[in-house]
């Protein structure tokens, strides 16, 4: 099931906006996010915390650099999931009252933005641990090729609230370009 999930997500997403207004996927979402959030904790963090590639922002209130990166490997997962949580609450707030199609509850706004914010994903991680592997893992390199991933993710997440809930479309780019920066902000001011 998740193998024609993540193919729909990334080579169908009409498809799969179809499943969304016609089945409860939250499980789904809630499992996809979970293996995004652990997968690039024990793959790309385990690596960073390895080679001590530098960090864009200084660690916060002057924590040693290496025991950041060790706990951020432990916490990353749940930390990604509060992220998720927080646009789905803020999709559900702003997109609610403009949903023409069907109704946007938290937990159906959870589902969407859990798949659009993983098929995109997917891929990056491929490309992150390679990056990694061959010394370009500094934030010059990283911090575009994410903002690109975001960029991709978000633009599902808007296609998702036009196709699923009927949102019309300035209100569905303006909510998905607030997940985006969202995710930036959050991801960001946290993650190293």
């Amino acid at each position: 099931m998740i193998r024609n999930l993540v193919f729909f997500i990334l080579f169908m997403p009409e498809g799969l906006f179809t499943r969304l207004r016609a089945y409860d996927l939250f499980r789904w979402a809630f499992v996809l996010q979970c293996i995004r959030w652990g997968s690039t904790a024990f793959t790309t963090m385990v690596t960073l915390y390895r080679e001590r590639s530098p960090m864009l922002l200084p660690v916060p209130f002057g924590i040693d650099p290496d025991s950041y990166r060790y706990f951020e490997i432990f916490l990353y997962g749940p930390y990604g999931l509060l992220i998720i949580t927080i646009m789905a609450y803020v999709v559900h707030v702003h997109g609610a009252s403009w949903a023409a199609i069907s109704p946007l509850t938290m937990r159906r706004a959870w589902t969407l933005i859990g798949f659009c914010f993983f098929g995109p994903w997917l891929p990056s991680l491929c490309v992150d641990s390679f990056l990694i592997m061959l010394g370009f893992g500094g934030p010059e390199v990283i911090i575009p090729w994410h903002v690109t991933i975001v960029a991709a993710e978000s633009l599902f997440t808007a296609a998702g609230l036009r196709s699923i809930f009927g949102l019309p479309l300035a209100r569905a780019l303006w909510l998905g370009a607030a997940c985006g920066a969202m995710f930036l902000i959050l991801a960001g001011s946290v993650i190293r």
